[in-house]
């Protein structure tokens, strides 16, 4: 898996780098040099727009910019007349397996581009974290001496407390990064991994899984298309879309959105997806769902696919629709 980076856009998202700083590009390249260093089988190619450089580039970058690329990191300036996003699309229009390429950027525009070109797309503004540095450790602060806890009588209620607070900070580490790893498989060389990881993300997975499945129904390979239909449907149908730590009164019109957009997205694949295997699937996840917007597209399934396999599948999902009326 190749991610192209959309420059001065995921820098827009950076926390600590700022669009205008004179070293702005060599900080981000910094950080993709670190993160691809313990990411192996992935590779990077940052595309920024050269209208925005001055005419020797190498004054304002620094001293280190006479070799911007480095294995695993390439980088890229579109030519006079021609934006970053025009330079995306045209090396992707050049590839003969565009669905290894992952475009991370939040211009919308540039990531129906990018899909319709046969890539997937990932949100600049959740790719942002994983180049986040770490925060230095605390200093401990001196404390009054009190009982010592690893005195035998102590023991028990001690080794209680360590084993919770293990638990609470994997735990918590679980939740910060199990879903990123699971959609780097997701996109990754390893078809059994990413098959995997779709189950999982529909297991697990929130608003983050919603979006990386969506990318995923790209993927050149029926079985992963198809994963991930079941995903999604797992995702909707539990209620899944938003993360539970988020809802609220003002996020349950925001997940009942996603959840639309899911069967929407279903829907397509259940009509217009090549493989029978993603339109079996498509249509499974709806019945699951039981969204009455999606009854439509099941009837057209169902009278007129070619795969009798299908068409079962979208008699089923309809009946059972129907039955929670």
């Amino acid at each position: 898996m190749t991610y192209i980076i959309d420059g001065h856009n995921l820098i827009g998202v950076m926390p600590d780098i700022k669009l205008g700083d004179p070293d702005d590009e060599v900080r981000l390249l910094e950080r993709l040099r670190l993160y691809r260093s313990t990411r192996e089988g992935h590779s990077i190619l940052a595309f920024f727009d050269g209208s925005d450089l001055p005419p020797n580039p190498a004054q304002v970058l620094g001293s280190r910019s006479h070799r911007l690329s480095s294995p695993g990191v390439e980088v890229r300036f579109s030519q006079p007349g021609e934006t970053a996003d025009d330079a995306i699309i045209a090396f992707l229009q050049s590839q003969t397996q565009p669905g290894q390429y992952a475009v991370i950027t939040n211009d919308t525009e540039l990531a129906g581009r990018a899909r319709a070109a046969g890539a997937s797309a990932l949100r600049a503004s959740d790719f942002a974290p994983r180049l986040a540095r770490r925060k230095p450790r605390p200093r401990a602060v001196k404390s009054i001496p009190g009982p010592d806890p690893h005195a035998p009588e102590f023991a028990d209620i001690y080794e209680g407390f360590v084993a919770a607070e293990k638990e609470a900070r994997g735990l918590h580490e679980r939740a910060q990064t199990g879903n990123v790893h699971l959609i780097e498989a997701l996109y990754g060389d390893d078809l059994e991994a990413a098959l995997r990881a779709a189950r999982e993300l529909g297991q697990s997975g929130g608003l983050e899984a919603v979006g990386a499945l969506r990318d995923a129904l790209t993927h050149e390979d029926v079985r992963v298309r198809a994963a991930s239909l079941l995903a999604l449907g797992e995702l909707a149908s539990r209620g899944n879309a938003v993360p539970s730590a988020v809802q609220g009164a003002p996020d349950r019109t925001r997940e009942q959105s996603v959840r639309q957009a899911i069967v929407s997205e279903l829907c397509d694949r259940l009509l217009k997806d090549r493989g029978t295997m993603a339109r079996e699937a498509a249509a499974q996840s709806l019945g699951r769902i039981g969204a009455r917007s999606a009854e439509r597209a099941l009837e057209d399934a169902a009278r007129n696919d070619a795969k009798n396999k299908v068409r079962k599948a979208a008699q089923a999902a309809l009946n059972q629709i129907r039955a929670r009326r």
